[in-house]
């Protein structure tokens, strides 16, 4: 890691045992510009660019992980990361999963705590026969949980297999397959509070007075508590991997790996569309869909979402080491495939399978009547479809790097290059059929390179470009489709890295400049309450981060990491009113600091104490398109400025009266953010040994200590004071 031209983070297994860290979002927390999503997602950010998919050793992986298993998280940042394949400009995170040992080594793990918290675990791992050849691991976890908002919980369970044939001395073959099921109930986010009859500045007054629009106005934060979706809400989760790695050492001079991957991924959700409007004079939650000018959420539907993901990979990789003269090369030769599959559907149920009364006002928030007619109970009510697909594509790569080190070894220079060729197949039942067949292919490169400074101190300083190919088609707002243009990205970063003080305290510290271009999004027409596409054009990020990890003392450890993102939507056609803005659920500011005090000897010998504080300044929640106007003559759009200080329509000389076309304005949601908010844990722990083989840990956590009431992501509520006690076996 010191000598690589890029950043990269690392969190190990032991300090998400230390910090209890159940969630995704908790394990990245102390890693600088990493920003983890509502409490029970694994979607996040890096660098301020988006991302719902992970790693893991080095396959994509779909959220879904269990720490059971998890050796350690790597987070490369920046489309240097594009040396794994497709990935976001910002950079990705790498799960790698524990593997088998060669001696035996068994341990069982209970958690409980606040909010019903009831966990198990327990691995297994040694020799497997007499031959020495041969290794296995078993890894499995169940674990229950309540949150504070009511009725939501979740359950998940997870099992992994893992067996290693070193076949020789420079050959293994290793083999790898699990299963993780995940059931959430209840989940939602806090709603808008909207506003009726503002006055319209983009329309001409009445003789009678201005023309009105709904507007939204701020967070609802006197409903955090409050669950805008009930008891019927749910997301049903499941995956399965498959992965086997051939390893073999030619010679001293040159290793061959060869690894495919299988995995196959289905959600399941069901909820009621729009529940993201609150009128505190009425007290009720209304939908989305609608002008809303009324009482009436007559844009409410109960909605069933099936969305099934797989594929998978195959990665072969050459690295060569050889000199030229005084100057040594490493060169990496990979060739790679990956197919990636997805089924979206999404059934909608008659406004008539609500409650009258809630369809007719909203939802009563002091009085609220959830009950409605799920999928479960009667499929065939979802009669109206309005999504069902089936896509694929296949990336076929080509990757060559090659890292020189001169000067004896204090100048490391990389360069690397990828060609990527992707085969798309989008396949569209309803609501119109279609079947679509189109080829592209990319080619993105990265360079850099590492000096050292002194022996202790390195510079570094790289560019790269990332590419991410999307499924399916879009659709545009007449219905017709258009091909989706592929993401791109393309950055750079300077930094330094230093081990200073006999490797007792490691620090990195960068400055980045990223811009991402080609974001499809989703939007849903006002009018119609259709949802279509728009590719939104140019999002660019930059900042500066500071990592470092300081052990002090055989006893003491000081860790902690500062991010600072300057965010901004660079642009997009069609929502001029986003230009200038930041992109969604990104903190300009973040901070992590944690310790750990463990006494090595003595009388307390065996006990330690953690904390760690983490902060982060507010954050965009989700901007929406806007609000479209129709011109006409007898109604016409004002080309005003827009809150940003843009022109409705820039070929226009301002305040013209405009009497035709379509144009997106603001609504409100793009100066609505989370509040900065700030967390502190805590951790009390002891362990012992008895009959030299059994190790025994105890441990208390306490999360959220000084009860912080606060939002993040989408106006996801964050949770209160929570505890947990563990109790862990290892012998």
């Amino acid at each position: 890691i010191q000598d690589l031209p890029f950043a990269v983070n690392v969190v190990t297994s032991e300090f998400i045992d230390d910090f209890n860290a159940l969630e995704f979002g908790e394990t990245i927390a102390y890693t600088s510009n990493v920003i983890g999503y509502e409490t029970i997602s694994t979607g996040y950010s890096v660098r301020g660019f988006e991302a719902d998919v992970q790693l893991r050793n080095g396959f994509r992986r779909i959220g879904l992980i269990d720490k059971v298993s998890v050796d350690r998280a790597e987070v490369i940042k920046g489309p240097a990361a594009s040396i794994y394949g497709i990935t976001l400009p910002g950079g990705i995170v790498n799960i790698i999963t524990k593997k088998p040992k060669a001696k035996p080594e068994y341990r069982l793990g209970f958690t409980a705590g606040s909010d019903n918290l009831i966990r198990a675990q327990a691995s297994a791992t040694g020799p497997a026969g007499t031959s020495g050849k041969l290794f296995y691991r078993v890894d499995v976890a169940g674990e229950k949980r309540d949150y504070d908002m009511p009725f939501k919980s979740k359950e998940q369970t997870t099992g992994a297999v893992q067996l290693l044939w070193k076949i020789s001395d420079s050959t293994s073959l290793h083999f790898e397959v699990e299963r993780l099921v995940r059931d959430e109930t209840g989940n939602a986010s806090v709603p808008f509070v909207i506003a009726t009859g503002v006055a319209d500045p983009y329309r001409n007054p009445t003789s009678s007075g201005p023309r009105t629009a709904n507007r939204y106005v701020r967070l609802a934060t006197e409903l955090i508590g409050f669950n805008v979706q009930g008891p019927f809400n749910y997301s049903k989760r499941w995956v399965n991997t498959v992965t086997t790695t051939l390893e073999h050492r030619i010679n001293s001079n040159m290793s061959f790996r060869s690894s495919a991957n299988w995995y196959d991924r289905e959600m399941q959700r069901q909820e009621v569309a729009g529940r993201d409007q609150y009128k505190p004079n009425t007290g009720r939650i209304s939908g989305a869909n609608n002008a809303l000018f009324n009482n009436t959420s007559t844009g409410w539907v109960p909605r069933y979402r099936p969305y099934g993901e797989g594929g998978g990979g195959w990665q072969n990789d050459l690295l060569i080491n050889f000199d030229t003269g005084p100057v040594k090369h490493k060169l990496l030769v990979t060739f790679d495939y990956q197919r990636m599959e997805e089924t979206p559907a999404q059934f909608l149920a008659a406004t008539a399978q609500l409650p009258s009364d809630v369809a007719t006002f909203g939802l009563n928030v002091n009085n609220p009547n959830y009950t409605y007619v799920t999928y479960d109970e009667n499929p065939a009510v979802y009669s109206t479809v309005q999504q069902d697909e089936k896509n694929s594509v296949d990336v076929y790569g080509l990757f060559l790097s090659e890292r020189a080190f001169l000067m004896n070894g204090r100048l490391t220079v990389m360069a690397g290059g990828r060609f990527d060729y992707v085969d798309h197949h989008a396949i569209s039942f309803r609501p119109s059929a279609s079947n679509t067949e189109r080829q592209e292919d990319s080619n993105t490169y990265q360079v850099g390179a590492s000096f050292n400074l002194t022996p202790r101190l390195t510079a570094y300083a790289n560019m790269s470009t990332s590419f991410v190919p999307q499924f399916g088609t879009g659709r545009n707002s007449d219905g017709t489709l258009f091909d989706v243009p592929p993401e791109t990205g393309e950055g750079w970063e300077v930094g330094l890295k230093a081990s200073l003080f006999e490797s007792k305290l490691n620090l990195t510290t960068a400055y980045f400049d990223i811009v991402r271009e080609g974001i499809i999004r989703p939007v849903t027409d006002p009018s119609s309450g259709q949802i279509y596409d728009t590719v939104s054009g140019k999002e660019g990020s930059k900042g500066v981060e500071v990592d470092f990890n300081w052990v002090l003392s055989r006893e003491f450890q000081f860790f902690g990491a500062y991010g600072w993102t300057d965010t901004s939507v660079i642009d997009h056609r069609e929502a001029r009113h986003l230009i200038g803005g930041s992109t969604r659920r990104t903190p300009e500011h973040t901070a992590g600091l944690g310790l750990k005090y463990d006494f090595k000897s003595g009388a307390l010998k065996g006990l330690y104490f953690t904390a760690g504080y983490k902060y982060n300044s507010e954050s965009l929640i989700n901007p929406s398109n806007g609000r479209n106007l129709t011109a006409s003559a007898s109604n016409p759009v004002l080309n005003k400025r827009l809150p940003n200080g843009l022109l409705i329509n820039p070929d226009m000389p301002e305040g013209a009266a405009m009497t035709t076309g379509a144009y997106r304005v603001d609504d409100g949601r793009e100066a609505i953010y989370n509040d900065a908010f700030q967390t502190v844990d805590a951790g009390v722990g002891y362990r012992w040994k008895t009959s030299k083989r059994y190790n025994h840990r105890v441990q208390f956590n306490v999360t959220n200590l000084l009860d912080e009431v606060y939002t993040f992501g989408s106006a996801g509520q964050g949770q209160n004071t929570g505890y947990s006690f563990t109790y862990d076996l290892r012998f």
